[in-house]
């Protein structure tokens, strides 16, 4: 049960950090600043759970399940568009 919650937990955060990457890239000055800090520590977390578990941390189970959620609502592509869009300039006259 531990190398499977292993498992599970670094192949969601490799998710995470594969779709947030491009993600923070894609943010400017617009993207609220909650939004901002919200994916950085995402990013943060996820890289700090995959150095934990190389040295051997086994994961609890509700982290397990935590990861894995935020992992499938990152893998929607159409919800990460929308926090990090960046307001149409109206052009008035």
């Amino acid at each position: 049960m531990d190398l499977l919650a292993q498992c599970l937990t670094v192949m969601s955060c490799l998710i995470i950090l594969w779709r947030t990457e491009p993600a923070l890239n894609r943010m400017s000055r617009c993207t609220p600043l909650l939004v901002r800090i919200a994916v950085w520590l995402i990013v943060v977390a996820s890289a700090s759970a995959i150095g934990m578990i190389a040295l051997g941390d086994v994961p609890p189970w509700p982290s397990v399940l935590g990861v894995l959620g935020t992992a499938a609502l990152l893998f929607c592509e159409r919800r990460l568009r929308y926090l990090t869009r960046r307001p149409k300039s109206h052009v008035h006259g």
